[in-house]
């Protein structure tokens, strides 16, 4: 559903093309004003509302874009980009099943695609016969397919032998061009069918071989467990809904590299440095942790910003 069309102002702009971090405070609070006024007047739009939830994204509001998100497509709208916006926000609120379910729904809804074949799933969720998927297109172009479609069919893959899949999962995984976010779910998916096959891996300026029932479950990781740890011991009774955000953004963070790994597992270093980090984004400070080596520290803080960028450019 579409009205008319908008021109942004300058400020808009700069946020759709350079994100929160290119806005002071003033300049994001002018934002939200305008996203939020002009949803107020054109509810169906589909450039304010695919906006509006990158806004409320980038400001980790992620009930609020997800109630703007559902109203647009329960409206029968359908637009390829909000889709997209909203995979990040279903990600960080752990409801990626409701996403797949709203992603399948409306790839439906393309006439131009033939219809997809799905094979009825016992409600124990047991398969006794493994079978292909008959996608939509050629699986062989999977790399040239979007975002939500890709999802769609590695959900749907779960229930199946994937093992016909394998070369073009493989010419995904080993361009750099293509979404990390969509590379994680493809790895996922592989360790999950306990897949013993080498597969090159370059995201994030990275490149590595990795044999997916080689590399432990990012469910399972260590790291990530004690890091979470020290940061709810360090902010759970002084400031829960900073840590509220952390953790959220360490997820994603974490996600987005896998099957890639931080470069240190010093755990008090990235407490600190995602801790100072987030403070700064609401121009507050703390003092420095002498513990902390301070080139560490800095190299560590930049890593957090080029993640941040990187779900920017590649989510959607």
């Amino acid at each position: 559903m579409k009205e008319s069309e908008i021109i942004f102002p300058t400020i808009v702009e700069m946020f759709l093309k350079e994100g929160t971090v290119a806005l002071g405070d003033d300049e994001a609070q002018a934002v939200q004003k305008f996203l939020e006024q002009a949803y107020s007047d054109q509810p169906c739009n589909e450039q304010i509302v695919y906006a509006l939830i990158k806004f409320y994204n980038a400001q980790q509001e992620f009930g609020n874009a997800k109630e703007v998100g559902q109203a647009f497509l329960m409206m029968d709208g359908y637009n390829k980009a909000i889709l997209g916006e909203l995979s990040a926000t279903f990600l960080s609120l752990n409801e990626m099943d409701t996403y797949f379910s709203l992603v399948k729904q409306h790839l439906e809804k393309e006439s131009q695609l033939d219809d997809l074949e799905i094979n009825d799933v016992a409600e124990s969720n047991v398969i006794l016969f493994p079978k292909k998927i008959k996608p939509r297109r050629n699986i062989a172009n999977f790399l040239e397919w979007g975002t939500p479609e890709q999802l769609e069919f590695l959900q749907q893959a779960r229930f199946h032998d994937i093992e016909p899949y394998f070369e073009p999962f493989a010419v995904f995984l080993k361009d750099a061009t293509t979404s990390p976010f969509v590379k994680s779910m493809i790895f996922e998916l592989l360790q999950e069918k306990k897949v013993n096959v080498v597969f090159l891996v370059k995201k994030l300026g990275l490149e590595e071989s990795f044999n997916p029932s080689k590399v432990p479950l990012l469910s399972r990781n260590t790291f990530m467990e004690e890091l979470m740890e020290k940061l709810t011991k360090r902010w759970e009774h002084t400031n829960p809904s900073l840590l509220e955000q952390v953790l959220v953004i360490v997820q994603q963070h974490l996600f987005i590299m896998y099957p890639f790994q931080f470069s240190s597992t010093d755990t008090d270093l990235w407490s600190e440095a995602y801790s100072q980090w987030l403070l700064q984004l609401y121009g507050e400070s703390q003092q420095d942790d002498a513990a902390i080596n301070q080139e560490e520290l800095i190299e560590a803080t930049r890593f957090i910003e080029r993640m941040e960028q990187a779900q920017q450019n590649y989510l959607l």
